[in-house]
């Protein structure tokens, strides 16, 4: 009988671990920026002329199976628009504020980078829950003409 109530308890303990890692994923999500109105090609880079810029994020096609519960669509409260050149930063903005963004392009020259840091994004159920979205992102798209 012992050998049977080792096998239940170790399939327990099994079972359990992996509910534990499943509530321990959190949603991901997939940032698109969009410059002057178009959605950007990060590889492709960010034009020095931008003049208007937009965050705009969604869950990962995987969230949204995992998280059926979930909209689609991902808050963005804050983020800061860092202008790097070389290995410092130059400048940066929070966003969404007051200021505006074509100041950091102002300042911007070709080769540079921004890093964007994603620090309170949110998403919400479809009941109208809002919920907190722990997974820290940086983006990063470099300077073209």
């Amino acid at each position: 009988m012992r050998p049977r109530l080792f096998s239940l308890s170790l399939m327990a303990i099994v079972s359990l671990t992996t509910s534990l890692a499943c509530l321990a994923q959190k949603p991901s999500y997939d940032v698109t920026i969009v410059a002057d109105g178009k959605p950007l090609d990060l590889s492709q880079g960010i034009p020095a002329h931008t003049r208007t810029l937009q965050l705009r994020a969604q869950l990962t096609q995987n969230s949204q199976q995992q998280y059926p519960q979930l909209k689609p669509t991902v808050l963005i409260n804050k983020a800061i628009l860092n202008l790097v050149r070389d290995t410092r930063r130059v400048s940066f903005v929070n966003w969404p504020s007051d200021e505006s963004v074509a100041s950091l392009f102002k300042q911007a020259q070709v080769g540079d980078r921004f890093l964007i840091q994603f620090e309170d994004v949110e998403s919400q159920t479809k009941g109208g829950v809002v919920q907190k979205i722990d997974n820290s992102k940086i983006v990063q798209v470099t300077v073209k003409k």
